[in-house]
């Protein structure tokens, strides 16, 4: 499943651990303020980078994916 939403909505997927991979794009715009999306973990969160590219815009795109301990996780065709 992909998820599209506001900070609100992503974040509280986050809390209840239901996000896998993170696909984030970083558009190098200084804006000063702003809604965090991991603002209300209740514990770090184990990420590894598994792809990065930076475009001729300057926006780099980065995915991360969760580590985790389980085993047998079956996955789309659509993630690695």
């Amino acid at each position: 499943m992909v998820l599209f939403g506001g900070v609100r909505t992503v974040e509280s997927f986050v809390q209840h651990g239901l996000v896998n991979e993170y696909w984030l794009k970083v558009n190098p715009v200084a804006l000063g303020a702003g809604l965090p999306i991991f603002g209300a973990l209740s514990r770090p969160q184990d990420l590894e980078l598994v792809w990065q590219k930076a475009y001729a815009s300057g926006v780099v795109g980065l995915r991360y994916r969760r580590r985790s301990s389980e085993s047998g996780v079956l996955r789309s065709r659509y993630v690695a």
